[in-house]
């Protein structure tokens, strides 16, 4: 958009809910140079003495003739001088359109007393698809461009009757359609522009007063098209208080000025409460029709039954020592964890090529996956004893292959999913088996073997281990690079419909089923650590206050003696 103080504003878009034909346009243009012509033979008078006055002024008085003012509403059509007298004529009306025309510049030639400046065309005349591109607006001398002609040729294409018919139910055609050599008339034809819409353009007839009214004579003012989304496209933009447009005539080189503004009536308050309603009604019908095909029926778990659902997406891994990584991943369910037959929990993601980011090698691979699983908290173990309860792990592997098809294994790791509702973005450190002789890297090196480990949950606990202390002392490891993982995870349980009732809190809830039994229980054991530890080094204290007192006064005695 150009400055407040801009004449050439260039293209304005518009968009409104209210309808186009309540569109007005007020347009107002003005002269403000006379032809050469006209200033060199100025009328004068000769006096008795021989002296030649020009008889200047007589005419202000007057009203201008080169001054016109003009609201124009959408679609409305405005003839001039050369329409009136093309019109007029029954046997220049060969179409519909044409007899529609004569039969208003009748009606008009009666009531018609002097001429106007200011006309328009309207969608269904010529002009308005074929032939804008020939005309500029405020330089006659600039010559369009190729991309303008043809532009200017395209016509639009409107979308009903034989051609939708066509489109639904499909023709073929009976003749070629592709045409080698297309003459002029068949461009023509043919250039069809695909979404529909209503041009509009406000003319002005500059022609002088001696002359017959020429299309030559006819210049752009303003130009309004509509598509079928409601945008309006206004060139040039309305003035709003602006400098106003210039416009010069091509052989008188006559000067005039015009504005454009917006003089659309505004709604009155009672229009607008009438349309906030019916927008209501429409958005509670809406919100009804949508309620209805949704349903009322939504899948609840069981009672004391915790939904877990996870959407994840492997964003990207960096620092590995291999190329075209790839990633194994599966998740591995603690006691009372389950999921369906049907449920997939385990994926493999497409090789990736890794790409220098700040000298640091980053493979993206942007893989999606999501499971549901279901835990049910068990009250009582076999032993009679309560048991806290574990949130699954993922399990991560790493791979590459190389050109020779080599395997290169690049790291394990895994990643505790989180306890907690909302967006999680993880970060899991990888490290790979290290043998324990130099024949195990020249393996590695050459043919691409590696030291793999036989259960893959043994780089978290073991899904075989049953004790009380795991060492993994001994095993020889080498850390690698790093797997970031996006998790939005979502919990869903019937003691979550409480919430409004009682206010319960999420922690109260989650505790309920059994999942901060764990957190509960340490955070106790700290307490009580901390109060002990505390009431211990009072105890000390107390003790070595008392210690000093009995030692004192002994050795006060000592001195004085």
């Amino acid at each position: 958009m150009a400055g407040f103080f801009e004449p050439d504003c260039g293209t304005a878009y518009y968009r409104s809910n209210d309808p186009i034909k309540n569109n007005k346009i007020k347009v107002t243009l003005k002269k403000v140079s006379a032809s050469f012509a006209e200033e060199g033979a100025k009328p004068v008078t000769t006096t008795e003495s021989g002296v030649e006055l020009a008889t200047i002024g007589k005419q202000k008085k007057k009203k201008s003739p080169d001054h016109e003012e003009c609201i124009i509403g959408w679609q409305q059509k405005i003839f001039c001088q050369r329409e009136i007298e093309f019109y007029s004529n029954k046997d220049n009306c060969k179409n519909v359109l044409d007899q529609k025309y004569h039969q208003e510049v009748l009606s008009l030639i009666n009531k018609r007393r002097q001429k106007n400046m200011i006309f328009t065309y309207v969608d269904h005349d010529p002009f308005s698809h074929q032939q804008e591109g020939v005309y500029s607006m405020t330089n006659l001398m600039e010559k369009p461009s190729p991309l303008a002609i043809k532009m200017a040729q395209v016509r639009c294409r409107r979308i009903g009757g034989r051609q939708l018919r066509e489109k639904e139910q499909g023709s073929i055609p009976k003749t070629l359609i592709v045409d080698e050599n297309p003459s002029e008339e068949s461009k023509l034809r043919n250039h069809l522009e695909a979404p529909p819409i209503q041009v509009m353009y406000i003319m002005a007839d500059l022609s002088p007063p001696n002359k017959t009214p020429d299309e030559t004579d006819e210049y752009v003012l303003c130009a309004l098209k509509v598509d079928a989304n409601g945008v309006l496209c206004v060139k040039p933009d309305y003035s709003c208080g602006r400098k106003p447009y210039s416009i010069e005539t091509y052989m008188t080189r006559e000067g005039f000025d015009y504005t454009i503004e917006n003089v659309s009536k505004d709604m009155s308050r009672q229009e607008q409460e009438k349309e906030l309603r019916m927008y209501r009604e429409m958005y509670s019908r809406h919100n009804d029709f949508v309620q209805s095909c949704v349903g009322y029926e939504f899948e609840v778990p069981p009672v004391d039954t915790l939904k877990y659902v996870v959407f994840g997406e492997i964003v990207s891994a960096q620092d590995f020592e291999k190329d075209n990584l790839y990633i194994h991943m599966f998740t591995d369910l603690p006691k009372d964890w389950t999921a369906e037959r049907s449920q997939q929990l385990s994926w493999i993601t497409q090789t990736c090529a890794a790409k220098t980011v700040d000298q640091t090698e980053i493979a993206y691979f942007s893989y999606p996956f999501h499971f549901e699983l279901n835990y049910k908290k068990n009250q009582l173990s076999s032993k009679g004893e309560y048991e806290l309860p574990q949130f699954p792990r993922l399990m991560l592997e790493v791979g590459a292959f190389d050109s020779w098809s080599r395997h290169y294994n690049e790291g394990y790791s895994y990643l505790q999913l989180p306890a907690k509702p909302g967006i999680h973005t993880e970060t899991a450190h990888c490290w790979r088996p290290v043998g324990n002789s130099v024949v195990d890297n020249l393996r590695r090196f050459f043919i691409g073997g590696t030291p793999e480990i036989e259960d893959p949950t043994y780089a978290a606990i073991p899904s075989t281990f049953d004790g009380s202390y795991l060492s993994k002392f001994g095993f020889r490891t080498q850390s690698t690079g790093t797997v970031t993982v996006r998790l939005n995870v979502m919990l869903q349980s019937r003691a979550f419909m409480e919430t409004k009732a009682n206010k319960r809190s999420l922690g109260s809830l989650l505790e309920s089923l059994g999942i901060t039994a764990m957190q509960a229980n340490i955070t106790s054991v700290l307490e009580a650590f901390k109060r002990a530890r505390m009431k211990m080094v009072a105890a000390r204290e107390a003790a070595t206050q008392e210690l000093l007192r009995e030692v004192r006064p002994i050795q006060k005695g000592e001195l004085e003696e």
